[in-house]
């Protein structure tokens, strides 16, 4: 008899936890919440010349560095973007863009009425003009530069190959073959230090710390005033409306005037 009960009491026991296994199962599980899911920042990938200081260079550790570097860096993190800066050949940057190996341009760009129709470009951010320098001890004046009796070099896919070609090679007053178009402001400025040409026309800013420390001088600039923008595929008005509110953003900001300070670049 013990022997049977403790039996009832076993198969009472298996029932009850069978009936619990069996039971209606929960309802879906609740969808999650924003705060519960990682938000994804947008990348994009700022194309760059790696040798255009103090806009844009790299340090001896291979960092890009520079003004507009740190401009975009204040921006990415105001609007929540994540930046990836690479160097491309200045001559090759347009197409870049367009190709969509790069996103945005932004290293001391001028705006131009050919590159704006290819771009489109940002509120203006700086302002400069174009600076002429010679080795020091020659005899060489701007009088000579506008006559066109000087080898010029520039950086090939500038304004300042423009200027050249638009106002002395196309006008008669210079042979096509006296100018001169290097990948870059190095060197161009090696090649005016060893007598390759006579005079380098280099943005000032630029120009002013590519002279720096070697035997040249400046002996004036041209007449123009370059406006620099960040540039942006024509497709992508949404990014370019995220940049514009960032540069005037920055621009209200006393980081601003802090950076232009830092490069030297108070107007």
């Amino acid at each position: 008899m013990k022997g049977t009960i403790i039996v009832f009491i076993a198969l009472i026991f298996v029932l009850l936890i069978t009936a619990g296994c069996t039971s209606a199962p929960a309802g879906p599980a609740p969808a999650p919440t924003p705060s519960t899911l990682q938000k994804v920042r947008p990348h994009y990938i700022i194309g760059v010349d790696s040798n255009f200081p103090p806009f844009t260079s790299k340090d001896n550790g291979g960092n890009f560095t520079g003004f507009d570097i740190n401009a975009a860096r204040w921006i990415a993190e105001q609007k929540g973007f994540d930046a990836e800066f690479v160097a491309v050949p200045w001559d090759n940057i347009v197409p870049a863009l367009e190709a969509g190996t790069v996103d945005i341009i932004w290293s001391g760009m001028t705006v131009s009425d050919e590159r704006q129709s290819k771009v489109n470009f940002s509120i203006p951010y700086y302002t400069v003009n174009q600076s002429i320098a010679i080795r020091a001890g020659t005899p060489f004046s701007m009088q000579d530069l506008y006559e066109g009796r000087l080898r010029i070099g520039v950086q090939a896919g500038s304004t300042e190959a423009d200027w050249v070609i638009k106002n002395l090679i196309q006008t008669g007053k210079m042979p096509a073959s006296n100018l001169s178009q290097y990948t870059d402001i190095m060197i161009l400025t090696n090649n005016l230090e060893n007598g390759t040409i006579d005079a380098s026309i280099i943005q000032t800013p630029s120009q002013q710390r590519a002279v720096t420390g070697r035997p040249l001088v400046i002996i004036g600039t041209t007449p123009s005033q370059d406006k620099y923008a960040v540039a942006i595929r024509k497709n992508d008005p949404k990014l370019l409306a995220i940049i514009d509110d960032g540069l005037l953003q920055m621009m209200k900001d006393p980081y601003w005037q802090k950076l232009k300070q830092k490069y030297d670049l108070i107007q």
